[in-house]
């Protein structure tokens, strides 16, 4: 018989073992300094700089809305202060792994059967293998917010499947309604359908009271944003999503028609392996569902339609490219609640039996493998990556040149550093996403520049291409040495945006290019 603690004991190894060889790894090919596989953690660290000042954004007294999470910034601001505050989400992402092994754990024993020792020994398979495959060890280490909400969704996953069991709404159900929009945008549809099962379920003014919580401090953060004269959306959002904004940019019609935004939207997930597997977790559960319709109870009939409408929310609204680390939170969510529907089925020969306990092992090591290969192959080799080139490029900031600059990418540029960051590529400058995206003034980039004085630009030329100024003179190209992982490119190339500041810039890029690690050199053009 399987045990609780047994279940808890195998997640709590899946997690941990792993983690510990990626940080050695890590370590390995850093040259012994920690740094994250994601330049967007710091973006985090530079806008929590300025909550903890009363303000918002990263440049100090310029609003931005360059965080993809209304809540982690302000998670991370009461630490700002504090030498060790770069560290501060590795270790948010380290406890909460450990968290969400342990939820695994309890969702897992919350689908034993008494009767089938068969199914305990899978679930001490899936205990073992869960975290590994459902992407858990990269996301405790990227600094982002991602390894939070997973937490949260499988929150939401124990307290629906206890409503279901024995019709009692715990408290911890409510608190991960409310959190999951706050944390990230897409969990707006998992909070929605979570209140929905609580309406069928007969706790139609608790889902009431669930929505007007969950509402109140969207509403609020909403006004904030209009007050400080910003989108409601954050511009990493409108920068990045198909259907709201950025991806007009990138997939034609998206901007002019909605439905053909929706199909390309759909169309670039199904390219991805993360949206082919939502997609089979979907038809996985609509046929579990068809199939079982008369033996389930129309909670776990809601259940299981609450995972399929998220999964094709995500499908549909959200991003499954980026190191696979958007989608992870419906993916633990609908692996959860397939394995406690798997467990509700009435099956009477051994042969089903054993069927039933192979396939969710089995489905979740095929449809998640991409998910350990992706961070074998890119997140030893992003961190390197990222303290080559970003973390270079910040420190040249930071020590040599010391004046306003011009970026695409933000993050460790704009962390710590008290000079003017402008940020081309618009997460955090509305004004720059705007322009980017509406090509409607080929010098924009330029008159920004002047705008707020910045004498030097640093960028990855294919990304802004024919946005580039003819006046901006290249002067230097910071190249990789090792994979670049992670990175958007692996050269930056340095410009001087104004004739004066042609001297300085290259005078400052000598100084800096004796101390690049080996890992990165300076050629000057």
């Amino acid at each position: 018989m399987t045990q609780a603690r047994s279940l808890t004991f195998m997640a709590l190894l899946g997690a941990v073992l792993p983690v510990c060889l990626l940080v050695v790894l890590t370590l390995i090919q850093t040259g012994g300094v920690w740094e994250y596989a994601l330049d967007d953690v710091y973006i985090h660290l530079a806008m929590s700089e300025q909550v903890a000042k009363g303000a918002y954004g990263v440049n100090s007294g310029e609003s931005a809305s360059a965080s993809s999470s209304i809540l982690y910034s302000y998670i991370l601001a009461p630490f700002a202060g504090f030498g060790w505050h770069a560290y501060v989400p590795l270790a948010i992402g380290l406890l909460a792994l450990l968290w969400a092994a342990v939820l695994w754990a309890r969702l897992l024993a919350a689908s034993e059967i008494w009767t089938d020792p068969v199914w305990d020994k899978a679930l001490l398979a899936l205990a073992l293998l869960g975290p590994v495959f459902l992407h858990f060890p990269a996301m405790s280490l990227i600094g982002m917010e991602h390894m939070l909400h997973v937490c949260i969704a499988l929150l939401v996953a124990l307290g629906l499947i206890r409503l279901a069991q024995d019709g009692q709404v715990r408290w911890y159900l409510l608190a991960a309604i409310l959190l999951n929009p706050l944390l990230r945008f897409e969990g707006i549809a998992l909070a929605l359908f979570a209140c929905g099962v609580l309406v069928i379920g007969g706790r139609g003014r608790i889902a009431l009271l669930a929505l007007v919580a969950t509402a109140l401090p969207l509403a609020a953060h909403f006004a904030n944003m209009n007050a400080l004269g910003l989108d409601m959306l954050p511009n990493s959002v409108n920068a990045k999503a198909v259907v709201v904004g950025g991806g007009a940019d990138v997939v034609d019609g998206a901007g002019s028609d909605r439905l053909v935004a929706f199909k390309n939207s759909l169309k670039l997930s199904l390219i991805s392996p993360s949206g082919r597997m939502l997609a089979g977790l979907v038809l996985c559960l609509f046929f579990l569902v068809l199939a079982q319709r008369k033996s389930f109870s129309r909670l776990q009939i809601a259940l299981g339609v609450t995972a399929m409408l998220a999964a094709l929310a995500h499908l549909l609204l959200g991003s499954v490219l980026p190191f696979y680390r958007y989608e992870i939170y419906v993916w633990s969510f609908g692996a959860a609640v397939t394995v406690y529907l798997l467990a509700q089925l009435q099956l009477v020969t051994p042969t089903a039996k054993q069927l039933r306990a192979v396939f969710p092992v089995v489905a979740l090591v095929i449809a998640g493998l991409h998910y350990p290969l992706t961070t074998l192959e890119k997140l030893p080799a992003g961190s390197a990556a990222i303290h080559a080139q970003q973390r270079q490029m910040g420190r040249f900031v930071d020590d040599y040149w010391q004046a306003p600059v011009a970026v695409n990418d933000l993050g460790h540029v704009a962390y710590r550093n008290p000079h003017y960051v402008l940020d081309l590529w618009g997460l955090a400058s509305a004004r720059a996403l705007e322009a980017r995206t509406s090509r409607t003034d080929p010098l924009w980039a330029d008159k920004l520049a002047q705008e707020y004085d910045v004498g030097a630009a640093m960028v990855y030329r294919h990304w802004l291409a024919d946005h580039i100024p003819p006046g901006w003179q290249p002067v230097a190209r910071l190249k990789l040495t090792v994979p670049r992982g992670t990175l958007g490119g692996n050269i930056v190339t340095i410009y001087a945006t104004r004739p004066e500041s042609l001297k300085p810039l290259e005078d400052a890029l000598r100084a800096f290019a004796p101390t690049l690690p080996a890992s990165a050199t300076l050629e000057f053009l």
